[in-house]
Formats: C-alpha cells, structure tokens, sequence
C-alpha cells in the first residue's frame, strides 16, 4: 500500500497530506524465463524502471549500489561482534548464519572478527573452516547503527518513492553475504513484500515458480514485484543488500493494530499485574459474564478507534516514515551543540510538514518528528536549504541581535536531527 509524497521543497507551499493510494500499474502476465535490463540506471532517476517495472514484473538491471563493498562489509563485521559469543533475541541488527545443514546458533568464529579486516580474507578463512561447503551470513536491520550509511540508502530509494509513492509501512533492509547457498524467502518468511536487491560482488539468482527470472551480478540491481513464489541464490561469494518494501494492504491494518495495542497500554485499562480470576460458574440462566479485565481492555481498544490519540499518533508517525523514506528504524539523533548569535550554520536537509491542527505543524526529518507552533514556519524561510546563515538572522529577536530562545531551541533540534550543519562559532558535531 502507498500513498503519494507529503515531502516539500523549501520553497513549495506546505502539503496538507491528502493522499490516496495509487499503485503503478497491474501485475504482468509475462512468462519470460528471464527479466529484462532496466531502462538505464535506476539511481539517475528511477523513470524508466518505474514506469515499465514497479508492480509489474521482475527485472534487472545496471544501478550503481548505495553501498560500497568495503562499507557493506564493515557493517556486517560491527553487528556480528557480539554474535560471536552466540544468539541474541530482540536486539537489533539481528545476524544469522547458515549452511546447507541449516541455521548455526552460535556460530562463535565463522563470523567476522578482527582478523579478517576485507571480505576476501573472510571468505577465505570461513571457506576453509567449513570445507568448501556453502555459507550464508545474513544481517538484519544493518543500517540502524550508521547514519551516514543509512542516508545514502535513504536517499537513493527517495528518488523511487517520488515516482510511485511512499510506502506507509517500514521498509526493512538486509546485508547478506555467502555463496553455494538458496533460500526460499517466498515460501518460508514473507511474499508479500517487493524486493529492491544492489548486488555488490558475486551474484545473485532469482527463481519464481522454479524458473530463472533474475540473475544480477555486481553492479547491477534486481528487482521483483510481491505476491511471487521465489527462492534466492548467492554464488560467487555474493554480498547484496537486500530492502523489501511492504505491498499487502493487511500489512497497514497490522500497524494500526500495533499502535492501538501501543496506546491502550499506556492507559488506565493496563494493569501492571497480570490478572488471575477464578472460573466463572457454568450454573444459571444467561451467558458467562466477560472477565472484568479484558471488558475494560476491549472498552479502551474499541475508544480508541476514534480518539484523538490514535489519529494524532498515526499522522505523527506518517510525517516520520515519509522522512525517512519509511527505511526503519532510523539512526538516533546525535548530541546538541552550544549554538550563540554569531554561529553560521547551513539547512543540508528538507523538513517534511503536516498540519497537526488550526494552528500547528508536525514537523520530521530522517525518520524523527515533532510538534511546532506560532513562527516557526517563518524561521525555516529564514534557513534557505543549502544556504550559509547567522543564527541571529535566524532566530534573533526584533530590535537586537540577541537570539530568540524558541527559534534557538528550534534550531537546537533541528540540529540534533542532522538538518543543519554548523559552519563556524562554537566547536560542534560535523557530520
């Protein structure tokens, strides 16, 4: 399910987030063996493969990665690190790591450590140990831990979503990395997902319904639409990373679930003890009486439905995700700097607005939003994208130089979320 962008450029009037959603095109009938190349690269545009591809059929074709190898590589190595000792439940990045004898749940050393700084070295070592036979080191979720390495995906897959719409579920990204292995992701996790696949090194094999329908190698992307039955196999020590983009209308339903369950927690309905009641008795005319517990549970799920809370928590999170070009969950913010008058600072990235009520804004950047009010609008006039600025010429107040303490708060949290860079003043985070 998508929904066209709410995302504006600086100097575009402020969308107002009615949208409806709009799929790309029906799904082929197509019985090619195998998908034909993309019309240019998906990265200098996304056009042709838009118009031609998205929803339609599986396809390959040049891309240049968001991800250099050796990035991709150290990614994988830094989440592994505490693997090593053996399986970790809930925490993100997850890794796994597979033979064809099936999943290892303490692989202990045939992950990456210290001493193998590249991949070749890896492969090597990992290869020797398992005598030749196929390996397969999958890393869910790589992106969470590096925002630069997360915003050069976030913005390749960008240009994609404002041609076909952005995705109102999270996106979820993957790093594998093995050879000699298949699996069977359409059959066994999820097929209602597309799948956006940069091959790095080596290649990857695509089948549907027991026919090749990709076969990209370095360099290249794949690409196949949801609802599919396939398999994926890495060879040639293949390293892709892997987003699969949500396609299944249920899968909006599930995250209005969620967030109910979320708020409903949070309310005088929860208990903090679980409940222990005895058995009703069965004697007597009449039906068996709710259990008083779950009564109030269904009673808050059910106001809910139309409360101001939930609406208000689903725009927030909407405004959130199309920031974050839905390539969850996002990095953290990063610590404020000492910000005074005389600092120059520069806006390096857009601020996605919807309005939240008469008078106020939900303001997000990179995946993080918040609630703004009254002039704010007026101070993000004031910061051109892409334009050095005193922060008194921001935020300074009528008649001196001395900075307003909400348009500097603003720009205190604008910093945080990476929207601005500072450029000379007080010594401060760069990057």
């Amino acid at each position: 399910m998508r929904v066209r962008s709410v995302t504006e450029s600086p100097t575009a009037r402020a969308s107002t987030g009615r949208s409806l959603a709009q799929p790309s095109g029906a799904r082929s009938s197509t019985t090619r063996s195998e998908a034909s190349p993309v019309d240019g690269a998906p990265v200098d545009g996304w056009t042709g493969f838009a118009e031609r591809w998205w929803n339609v059929a599986p396809t390959v074709g040049p891309a240049t990665p968001p991800l250099a190898v050796s990035d991709a590589y150290r990614m994988i190595a830094e989440a592994s690190a505490p693997f090593r000792a053996g399986t970790r439940f809930h925490v993100l990045p997850d890794v796994r790591f597979g033979t064809a004898a099936g999943r290892i749940r303490a692989p202990g050393d045939l992950l990456p450590g210290a001493a193998d700084p590249d991949p070749d070295s890896y492969r090597e070592r990992v290869g020797a140990e398992l005598a030749g036979q196929g390996w397969l080191l999958a890393v869910e979720q790589p992106l969470f831990g590096n925002f630069a390495d997360w915003l050069r995906v976030r913005d390749s897959i960008d240009r994609l979503w404002r041609r076909v719409g952005f995705p109102v579920v999270p996106v979820g990204a993957e790093l594998v990395f093995g050879t000699g292995m298949t699996r069977i992701d359409g059959l066994t996790r999820d097929s209602r997902h597309a799948v956006l696949a940069w091959v790095l090194r080596g290649r990857l094999e695509v089948r549907v319904d027991g026919a090749v329908r990709c076969r990209a190698g370095a360099g290249e992307l794949a690409y196949w639409p949801a609802g599919l039955r396939y398999t994926e196999t890495f060879a040639d020590d293949c390293l892709a990373l892997l987003l699969r983009v949500p396609s299944d209308s249920r899968l909006a339903v599930g995250a209005v679930h969620d967030t109910a369950v979320e708020l409903a927690g949070d309310g005088p309905a929860a208990d903090d003890v679980v409940p222990y009641l005895p058995v009703p008795p069965s004697e007597g005319p009449g039906p068996v009486p709710m259990a008083d517990p779950l009564a109030r549970a269904a009673t808050a799920i059910a106001g809910l439905s139309a409360a101001a809370d939930l609406t208000r928590t689903l725009r927030v999170r909407w405004a959130a995700r199309v920031s974050a070009g839905a390539l969850e969950p996002v990095p953290p913010p990063r610590e404020p700097v000492q910000l005074s008058a005389g600092t120059r600072v520069r806006r390096v990235a857009e601020v996605v607005r919807i309005r939240a009520a008469r008078s106020g804004w939900i303001w997000a950047v990179h995946g993080h939003a918040f609630a703004v009010r009254g002039a704010a609008w007026a101070l993000l006039r004031r910061l051109p994208l892409g334009t050095p600025v005193r922060v008194a010429d921001v935020c300074g107040s009528a008649g001196d130089s001395a900075p307003d303490p909400g348009g500097l708060a603003l720009l205190t949290t604008l910093y945080r979320l990476r929207a601005i860079e500072v450029l000379a003043g007080p010594a401060g985070e760069k990057s």
